[in-house]
């Protein structure tokens, strides 16, 4: 059964000062199936508007920065003067859910909104990699958010190769995965880097305290299950939006042609009889122009909801098969990741499933 709210379902927004939280103030501030019915920011924003505070942390980043390397995002008018909130004003602000980009170690407090019986789609790191928690590229495992309460979406690499590996591995089979990632400085959220090792440079995060090796491989096999022996070697580049991945793969069936990749890649799309809005008509938009696809040029197809593939070639001598793309870090990677998995949940299973499982929970 597919579905479609009959009325706006209410929204908080936890971590909703941060750079996810407030791409996900904007992904939500006209949705046609969601409302934003909080904004909840620490103890240091609360009562402020969330202009001021939005408009200090661009402008943190463009002074750290400078503006030949960081373009301030402006504020999006259609917030108009709304505050930033408390988390103690969530039981009484009639909320149906919860999206939520809190640090990790902020995460006791999605947590706590669980045990409270309300449903929270997540961005944060926390419980990740619990057995308990669901981690959903709807488009590869949707199947998995029925019945839960606590939904993660993956990291922001994580949610662009998983749309890569899923179809290649259905055709193909998969032998050996190898990519080396070329990551934007909005990956880190409002933390700033060092400007001398991200501008005009490369910052290897092998043995940094981001652990993003660890979390990619740990995320891909936890969604795709049985996989093939894995490889990942990340890099941050001064770049402000938009992850660059270079992607190799040895599959266990030949790959006869280019040309079935690269339908292989236009027709994919499992989720194009749900119709939520968040859904990019094609989930992999295939580049041929020589040199994309860049970050620059290519993070926002469908509204930032596709990657954006490019430099196929089956021609390796060691590859059977590889290739470049571009994925939206706060979008596809993060604020809209999660966006859809709501959407999704409310087509699949109802527009009362969030209020059937606070009830099953009190």
């Amino acid at each position: 059964m597919i579905s479609t709210p009959t009325k706006k379902k209410r929204a908080a927004i936890l971590g909703a000062t941060g750079m996810v939280g407030r791409r996900f103030a904007e992904l939500l501030v006209d949705h046609p199936w969601f409302e934003i019915g909080l904004l909840v920011g620490s103890g240091v924003s609360s009562g402020q508007t969330y202009r001021s505070v939005w408009e200090e942390k661009e402008q943190a980043l463009v002074d750290h920065y400078g503006e030949a390397s960081w373009v301030g995002r402006p504020f999006d008018q259609r917030l108009g003067d709304i505050r930033v909130g408390r988390y103690a004003d969530i039981e009484s602000s009639d909320i149906d859910f919860i999206f939520s980009s809190v640090p990790e170690s902020a995460g006791h407090a999605e947590q706590e909104l669980i045990d409270r019986g309300y449903m929270v789609f997540s961005n944060s790191p926390f419980g990740r990699f619990s057995d308990d928690n669901p981690l959903v590229v709807p488009e590869v495992n949707r199947n998995q958010l029925e019945g839960r309460r606590f939904i993660k979406n993956p990291n922001c690499v994580t949610s662009g190769l998983v749309l890569i590996l899923n179809p290649v591995q259905a055709e193909y089979g998969l032998e050996e995965i190898s990519i080396t990632t070329y990551q934007s400085l909005s990956g880190r959220g409002d933390a700033k880097y060092e400007k001398g090792l991200v501008i005009g440079n490369v910052y290897p995060l092998q043995g940094s305290t981001e652990n993003t090796e660890i979390y990619i491989r740990k995320e891909v096999k936890k969604i795709l299950r049985e996989l093939s022996p894995f490889s990942v070697s990340c890099s941050r580049v001064g770049v402000q939006e938009g992850h660059y991945v270079d992607v190799r793969l040895k599959t266990k069936r030949p790959i006869e042609s280019k040309e079935e990749i690269l339908d292989l890649f236009h027709t994919y799309n499992p989720l194009q009889n749900l119709e939520a809005p968040m859904s990019p008509e094609q989930p992999i938009v295939v580049i041929t122009e020589q040199g994309r696809p860049r970050p620059s040029h290519d993070a926002f197809h469908h509204d930032g909801m596709a990657i954006a593939v490019g430099g196929i070639s089956i021609e390796d001598e060691v590859y059977s098969l590889r290739l470049t793309y571009v994925v939206n870090n706060l979008i596809r990677g993060a604020a809209g990741g999660a966006v859809l998995n709501a959407e999704v949940c409310y087509a699949m299973y109802g527009e009362d499933a969030l209020s059937r499982i606070r009830s099953a929970a009190r």
